[in-house]
């Protein structure tokens, strides 16, 4: 591969291509020039009526060749991680074999030359508009701010991580407890898988806490380390128990000692008990995504053949799974008020799918937009998870694949949200449509936020100088309203999903968006122009209710007068009551247009 970006692309420009759209058994068509660039696959039409299509190179996840056997040329298939399925015809073999090559090279380019790292705002009136600098928005200490005033008794703020050398995969700013000195949590550090100590992620309103880490090293032989037992139970308190939520299976924990990891010993931590919730190990998730897509993809089968493929999918059942272990993590913070660690085998994976969906369901801040982000910021992005390994490849490529390290965890994540949201349409302000969007930026994006493994690689990458952030982007005005949700009735209690198989719903607007079976999107903008309805039925409602209540007093203000005066005066003030009731009567219309 080429030094420069150009150096990848063997044939800038093609002519006479006819793109076909193959994803939803339309086939619509259109011809054109097709031109490759650095970043991106621009198809313009040959007709006057300026259609093009852009597609950026980082969202194609697969390239497919197929040749024609009685003329020259052939197809490409492009198959994308937002689940288009495109396909280029183009006459001349040549051009063919040297359009597939610098695709294949573009796709596969180094981290250092993605587009984030050239993309640059379309200004408006010369200036952009930016509320806040997303890259600073949920500092750790500005998170944490409220906890470290009310709480400071308990816990501090450790910067040991600074130069991330005690772990690489950490944010350099931790929250452990008061009590505990550095040298203790260097010590437990070295006994956890990758160094990741146990870190707090949540302090629940009754004053549970919420912790994550990765497996501990005790291997075959049993090993303890004293001062990640202290570490651990100096948060219970005297008295106290806590819970480990191990997301893998009693056997794969077992199975994990013989690679030097395993799981806590009862003995060693006898004031904590394990809780076995598994959920798909990131190959397992990789090759169910693969045959997820695959069902979704298949318009020929018929309806049981179809349902069976999706079963045999295992993606619906690892939603499942998901959402059982957050439940019990919930349940375990809510109703037995202990603290609960949650960890699998390296915590950068479906640990974090517990934590986060854990604060979602407890915690209706986790239910707005802004909320959002900052789980995502401080459960994902600040915790290590491998964004760019794992979306390197999408539901194209199975596990097996030349890329071992991809895997939908972060899918997992938002369609765990999705159902969350299905099951409690009022209680989210966001639109499942942030979700799908959070899905497409995560895989392909024009914005740096997903960009990098950890933060000391962002950190390296210089990210926050280089590029811009997708949370800058999202929280101007103008863009974020397409994403509110109109139906949004703050609920400041606990939501408690359903997580029984018949209430596991496919995500259709994301997974069959691009097929025959695509859902209506209309629903959205209906229910908005019903709710807008309703508000302006309740304010004339409203007006019409202080006008009666008015002419009310004004009938029984007259009615008092009317007592002191005789019998010839009662008749007369009636009779002018009477005439100024008429027009109190008339002005209750009320013109609708202004409303």
């Amino acid at each position: 591969m080429g030094d420069h970006i150009g150096d990848n692309i063997l044939i800038p420009q093609v002519d006479n291509v006819m793109l076909i759209d193959k994803s939803d058994g339309s086939n619509k068509s259109m011809d054109g020039t097709l031109c490759i660039s650095g970043h991106h696959l621009i198809l313009s039409s040959r007709q006057n009526d300026g259609q093009e299509l852009w597609l950026m190179n980082r969202n194609i996840d697969v390239v497919e060749k197929k040749l024609n056997t009685q003329s020259a040329g052939g197809s490409i298939i492009l198959k994308c991680k937002d689940f288009q399925i495109l396909q280029l015809d183009i006459n001349s073999t040549n051009d063919l074999t040297n359009a597939v090559l610098s695709i294949e090279k573009l796709i596969s380019l180094d981290q250092t030359l993605q587009y984030p790292f050239f993309y640059r705002p379309q200004a408006s009136n010369n200036t952009i508009v930016q509320i806040e600098d997303g890259w600073t928005a949920f500092a750790p200490v500005s998170e944490w701010s409220i906890l470290l005033a009310t709480h400071a008794d308990e816990w501090r703020i450790s910067y040991l991580n600074r130069d991330y050398k005690v772990c690489n995969s950490y944010p350099s700013a931790v929250i452990v407890p008061r009590q505990i000195d550095d040298k203790v949590i260097v010590a437990s550090a070295s006994f956890r898988d990758g160094g990741r100590f146990p870190v707090l992620c949540y302090r629940y309103e009754s004053g549970s806490i919420l912790l994550r880490s990765s497996q501990p090293l005790c291997s075959a032989t049993g090993k303890r380390c004293k001062e990640d037992e202290r570490l651990l139970n100096a948060v219970l308190g005297p008295g106290r128990r806590g819970y480990i939520v191990d997301t893998r299976s009693v056997n794969q924990a077992i199975s994990a000692k013989a690679r030097g990891g395993g799981t806590e010993m009862d003995t060693a931590y006898p004031q904590w008990r394990k809780v076995h919730k598994p959920i798909p190990r990131p190959h397992d998730l990789a090759d169910g995504f693969f045959k997820l897509i695959d069902a979704c993809n298949d318009v020929n089968s018929s309806t049981s053949q179809w349902l069976s493929k999706l079963d045999s999918s295992g993606w619906l059942s690892a939603v499942q799974s998901a959402l059982d272990a957050a439940c019990v993590t919930a349940q375990c913070l809510h109703q037995e008020v202990a603290a609960v660690l949650v960890h699998g085998s390296a915590g950068r994976d479906s640990t974090l799918v517990v934590t986060s969906l854990a604060q979602a369901i407890l915690n209706p801040d986790c239910r707005t937009v802004r909320g959002l982000q900052a789980l995502i910021e401080r459960e994902w992005l600040q915790a290590g998870h491998q964004f760019f390994s794992r979306t390197r490849s999408g539901a194209y490529q199975p596990s097996h694949s030349q890329n071992p390290t991809h895997a939908p965890t972060f899918l997992l994540f938002l369609d765990c949200l999705y159902q969350l949201h299905h099951q409690f349409q009022f209680s989210f302000e966001y639109t499942v449509e942030l979700l799908i969007e959070l899905y497409k930026h995560a895989y392909s994006s024009n914005y740096g936020t997903f960009l990098g493994d950890s933060e000391a690689e962002r950190i390296k990458l210089r990210l926050s100088e280089r590029t811009y952030s997708l949370w800058s982007y999202m929280n101007q005005p103008d863009v974020l309203e397409q994403w509110i949700n109109p139906l949004y009735e703050p609920n400041p209690g606990v939501i408690w999903p359903s997580v029984a198989p018949i209430s596991i719903q496919l995500w259709r607007e994301l997974y069959l968006a691009h097929t025959s079976a695509a859902p209506w999107n209309g629903l959205l903008a209906y229910a908005k122009q019903i709710k807008q309805n309703h508000i302006a039925v309740r304010k004339v409602a409203g007006q019409l209710q202080a006008q009666i209540k008015q002419a009310l007093e004004e009938i029984r203000s007259d009615s008092d007068m009317s007592q002191d005066t005789d019998a010839r005066g009662e008749e007369v003030a009636v009779e002018e009551s009477g005439e100024e009731i008429y027009p109190c009567i008339a002005q209750l219309s009320v013109d609708s247009q202004s409303t």
